[in-house]
């Protein structure tokens, strides 16, 4: 969202005030207010460094018109990101406008320009995607060629479970019980630059019970013998998490994002995105015959039906 309402009270700012020194005011008065997440902010500071500063960096503020936003725009849209020079995404050129929009408020309200000159301007259009998934006969084929590999365990329960993979890192054995066949989802690890943090403000649904049928108990107690077998060997770190690497610390979600796509690409399958793997799951569950989202629990039982 281009819009932001948590703006820095600051001093009167000086009108020969260049995008930068804003830049650094605005994103400065973020952090100590502590408003918005601090993924938000980390975003935010992303963005500005990667797609702001570059081009519009040493303007001053003043200079800002209609004209040269609208420019900055296309020359993003048309290549000017600076990953390599590749053309950016509209969403990419989106999410790059808002801490310029939080930026110019703050110069409006502290006198350097009388009108946001970002208001006049539209953000890119974006063009509605339909996800990518696969069918339960592609899930099938992707199980079936990754039968046997350490990792089967951790990707059979994601395609089958409906977790988010940052529900899936940090996923306890205390929160699961095989005996009554459920598990408690209640922490969620996102990603600020490469470390992993509890976000801010979760939803309602952040917290829940997920129904778990035998084959996903099946999957639960492989991985277990798994880890009861590597726990044997020197320097083992025992964290109680589900799903862990050969020396028992967990999993980073970009890895196994990475990991699944090569995975995928072997398998001679598209490589699906975080909102395609949870499309999957939602896919094979209805053609089980269930309902993805059904409260107050979701049951998870797909795996018989890829398997």
């Amino acid at each position: 969202m281009d819009e932001v309402d948590e703006r820095p009270r600051a001093a009167s700012l000086p009108v020969s005030l260049t995008v930068d020194d804003l830049l650094d005011r605005y994103l400065d008065g973020l952090d100590a207010d502590e408003k918005l997440s601090a993924k938000t902010r980390f975003d935010y500071r992303h963005n500005a460094k990667s797609y702001v500063r570059p081009w519009l960096g040493t303007k001053k503020v003043r200079d800002l018109t209609p004209e040269v936003i609208l420019a900055w725009q296309r020359r993003l849209l048309a290549g000017g990101g600076t990953k390599g020079g590749k053309p950016l995404s509209a969403n990419t050129v989106r999410l790059a406008r808002s801490p310029l929009t939080g930026a110019l408020k703050l110069a409006v309200e502290q006198g350097v320009i009388r009108v946001n000159p970002m208001t006049t301007v539209a953000r890119p259009p974006t063009k509605r995607k339909i996800p990518k998934h696969w069918s339960p006969e592609q899930a099938r084929q992707f199980l079936d060629s990754q039968n046997g590999d350490r990792m089967y365990p951790l990707r059979a329960f994601l395609l089958s479970s409906g977790l988010r993979i940052g529900e899936l890192v940090w996923l306890r054995r205390d929160n699961v019980d095989l005996v009554r066949q459920h598990a408690r989802i209640v922490e969620f690890a996102s990603t600020l630059g490469w470390d992993l943090v509890e976000p801010q403000g979760n939803s309602a649904t952040a917290t829940r019970t997920i129904d778990l049928d035998s084959g996903l108990v099946g999957v639960l107690k492989q991985q277990r013998e798994t880890q009861r077998f590597e726990a044997r060997w020197p320097d083992y770190v025992e964290t109680g998490y589900i799903f862990t690497k050969p020396g028992g610390g967990h999993y980073h979600p970009e890895t196994i994002f990475k990991v699944l796509g090569q995975a995928s690409a072997d398998a001679d399958l598209p490589r699906l995105t975080a909102h395609g793997l949870r499309h999957t799951s939602a896919t094979l569950m209805l053609a089980a015959g269930i309902q993805p989202r059904s409260p107050p629990s979701a049951s998870a039982t797909a795996t018989r039906r890829c398997s």
